[in-house]
């Protein structure tokens, strides 16, 4: 029975922190890129990605499915059912997530930097690098936030991942599963486990906003 708590930890663990920092390398320079340009329909993109926000589980799961499986583009590589398609899954719930809160930043804070560096002679790379620098807590924080929307998520990571014992089954497909075969004990215990992760995560993200 520890060995079944360990193993979903490690799994949701591995599949989420995995997908988070996948997340944050993506998000930032496009999110620096909407947050500091002004190009035409930015106003059209930016509302389509704080719509994708919002955007189910199940649906972000279904698209990662159609994406992976074996008539899709990546059809060919195999990873259906593997711990791969199901950071692929979280990548794609979480990233909106992130672009949006890491551009919204951008376009309050750069403007307080941009006119007295650029009298000064700063380029656009070194107001770049002074936010990356001064606001790192803030990314850190959004991080932090879009972990635990990914180690929590169960729909999208039970339709690519398939909940295969030792491979794919987390922590949420472990309690479902658990809890139907009337296995309440351990189903409480990765409960209880996931509601820690929360609290740490939350924790984490109110001191580190206070510092």
């Amino acid at each position: 029975m520890e060995v079944k708590i360990f193993e979903a930890i490690f799994i949701s663990l591995h599949v989420s922190i995995f997908a988070t920092v996948a997340s944050l390398l993506i998000s930032l320079p496009i999110s620096f890129i909407l947050g500091i340009k002004d190009f035409h329909l930015k106003n059209v993109v930016l509302a389509i990605i704080n719509s994708l926000t919002a955007i189910p589980p199940v649906c972000a799961g279904l698209i990662c499915y159609l994406i992976v499986s074996r008539t899709g583009p990546l059809g060919w590589m195999g990873i259906l059912y593997t711990p791969i398609a199901m950071m692929i899954a979280q990548f794609i719930i979480i990233t909106p997530i992130m672009i949006s809160l890491i551009t919204r930043n951008v376009q309050e804070e750069y403007p307080l930097f941009e006119e007295e560096l650029r009298s000064y002679g700063a380029k656009l790379s070194d107001i770049i690098k002074l936010l990356l620098i001064n606001k790192y807590r803030i990314y850190f924080t959004i991080s932090i936030i879009a972990f635990g929307r990914a180690i929590s998520e169960y729909g999208a990571a039970v339709i690519v991942g398939g909940s295969i014992d030792h491979l794919t089954r987390n922590i949420t497909a472990t309690i479902a599963q658990e809890t139907s075969k009337g296995n309440l004990y351990l189903a409480l215990q990765l409960g209880i486990v996931l509601i820690a992760f929360s609290f740490v995560i939350s924790f984490l993200s109110q001191i580190n906003n206070k510092n």
